[in-house]
């Protein structure tokens, strides 16, 4: 049997070492850029809740930053903590992290075609070659044009990203930011990047993009001083819930092409990680069908957090600052920011239930 996987990120490398680890399949991972890893265009973080969920680790040498806080500040920059003993996440060396997922691949035997744009002629000529394709290439997914299938509409947010210097940021502390100052329907972060570096960026719906830069460069402005810029990312993140099925005849969707990211957060490396092994799973059983089943806990968690989404998108700033006071009665109870915005924002409607009408 063969299977073209078309995106060499994290869903589609965790695609093919599920296949090539449980069956003889002839797997082959296609991706435009000329090496796996290249220019990631993320911040990185990955939660310790997830991978375990998920089932994988990380090796010690893709690890820039280990966290045991998350402060989460309102408009008027009172904050609230989330604080463990322990690690509950990391921040990763992508390029490092997917090419220590490569490796895997190619230990088992999958093949590599880099530098290669793959287009819908590609796909016509390659489904009478292949026994499965699966869709991994992202938000602007080539594999999605090529199924019909409609684009994500306005459920898409711009992250824009710089890495910068700055020594003086605790390495074990991430920060997100709230109000419409920072991130209108968004939010803004500062993730460590280890060595001195930040990663500093913001998220916000894609057809409010073209403020994107300029609320970029002003929340650094407020936030950092006497910094040098390292380099700028921007991407396209699907915020959308996740779809019924993934599964179209011998093709299946993975990554943002399904989507699998969280719409709360825009966390998307866990996610992806649990479509690939999922698709992969079900296509190593001859069973594609089975994928939608394997990744229905994934797709529960996310349609509850687009809800979420949803109702902190319709927040004012004042909405926020009480977000955030009532977040000072609590102790958490995980080390899962979605749960313990969810269960605020509970606490806060039970508190002001004036709220209520944004849910409807």
């Amino acid at each position: 049997m063969k299977a073209l996987i078309v995106g060499g990120g994290p869903a589609g490398l965790a695609c093919a070492e599920q296949i090539l680890a449980q069956n003889e399949f002839d797997v082959a991972v296609v991706d435009r850029k000329l090496r796996i890893g290249k220019n990631p265009r993320c911040a990185g973080g990955i939660s310790l809740y997830m991978m375990e969920k998920v089932g994988f680790s990380v090796p010690q040498s893709c690890i820039v930053a280990s966290l045991r806080r998350v402060r989460i500040y309102a408009p008027n920059m009172t904050y609230w903590e989330l604080k463990g003993s322990q690690d509950y996440g990391y921040v990763l060396n992508r390029e490092l992290f997917e090419q220590s997922m490569a490796e895997r691949v190619e230990g088992l035997g999958g093949k590599f075609v880099l530098g290669h744009s793959v287009s819908t002629k590609d796909l016509e000529f390659w489904q009478s070659q292949y026994d499965y394709i699966v869709g991994a290439d992202g938000a602007v997914s080539v594999v999605r044009q090529w199924l019909g299938l409609p684009n994500f509409s306005g459920d898409v947010h711009l992250g824009v990203q710089k890495t910068i210097t700055m020594d003086s940021y605790p390495q074990d502390t991430i920060e997100l930011y709230f109000g419409e100052k920072v991130a209108p329907e968004g939010y803004g972060w500062i993730f460590p990047g280890g060595n001195g570096l930040v990663r500093i960026g913001l998220g916000i719906p894609v057809w409010r993009g073209w403020r994107a830069h300029t609320l970029l460069e002003n929340f650094i402005q407020r936030h950092v001083y006497d910094y040098k810029e390292i380099s700028p990312v921007a991407k396209q993140i699907p915020t959308t819930k996740m779809p019924e099925t993934g599964v179209y005849g011998r093709v299946v969707l993975v990554g943002d092409a399904l989507p699998s990211t969280d719409p709360l957060t825009g966390g998307g490396i866990c996610q992806a990680i649990a479509s690939g092994k999922a698709a992969g799973q079900a296509i190593s059983e001859g069973k594609p069908e089975n994928y939608d089943r394997y990744i229905g806990w994934l797709r529960k968690q996310n349609n509850r957090r687009y809800k979420l989404k949803r109702v902190l998108n319709s927040f004012s700033d004042q909405d926020f600052n009480s977000l955030i006071e009532v977040m000072h009665g609590f102790k958490p109870k995980t080390m899962s920011i979605g749960t313990e915005l969810r269960r605020a924002v509970i606490r806060l409607l039970l508190r002001q239930p004036r709220l209520l009408r944004k849910f409807f």
